[in-house]
Formats: structure tokens, sequence, C-alpha cells
């Protein structure tokens, strides 16, 4: 079963991209469990009791490439949405996906396509 976080101050927000991101996982028959958190404190907490498969951060502005920073050891499991154009930012932090706001159905399939693709060639390492 995959985990997922998604990081979002927004709870409306946060909740609109757990369940599209479970839409997504269900087509392609992955099993996982999402669960969302507000911050870079909570997010912190909850990796240290169970690291998780990807974290979703769709925070605005400098908080978002805060939290990026911050969790520099996931580095390789982020997709990071944000209202600004941070690409290049994300590039030199190794973040896999990266990808401007409005979330749609089709950046999210794509984000996860990715992701899946890095986690099964690590896998074969």
């Amino acid at each position: 079963m995959w985990s997922m976080i998604v990081c979002d101050g927004d709870g409306a927000e946060r909740e609109q991209l757990m369940d599209l991101a479970r839409q997504c996982l269900e087509e392609k028959e992955v099993e996982a469990e999402v669960t969302g958190c507000a911050d870079w404190p909570e997010l912190d907490g909850m990796v240290k009791r169970a690291l998780p498969d990807a974290v979703i951060v769709a925070q605005d502005s400098v908080e978002g490439l805060n939290t990026i920073t911050s969790a520099r050891l996931l580095s390789r499991k982020i997709i990071w949405f944000s209202d600004l154009d941070f690409g290049v930012q994300a590039y030199r932090l190794c973040v896999p996906f990266f990808c401007q706001k409005p979330v749609t159905r089709y950046k999210m399939e794509q984000a996860l396509t990715r992701l899946m693709e890095i986690s099964q060639g690590a896998g074969k390492a």
C-alpha cells in the first residue's frame, strides 16, 4: 500500500487535492492511504512517524519554498504545486515534479505517473 501526505495550508484545497490524488491512484489500481497536513512542522511530525512514499506540497508563495527546503530528506518523493513559478528552485532541489496552480486532474496524473516511475526505478537498483 502506498502512503501519501498532502501538505497545504488551505483546508478546502487540501481536501480537493487529497480526493484528486485518491481518484488518480484508484485509476492506476494503486491502493493508497492519503492523509493531509497544514504546514512544515505538522508534515515533519508525520514523516518522523512513518516515511511516506510521496508528499504533495501545495502551499503558496515562499511558504511552499520553505517547506520544500526543509523537507530535503524527501526531495525525490515530492510533488510541488505553487502559485508562483519555482521551476528553477524545484530543479535545484531535485524535486521530480513541479507545476503551477491551479491543479487539474491532468497535472495530478502527470505528477503521480512521474513519481511512480522514479520509485520503481529506485526499487530496481
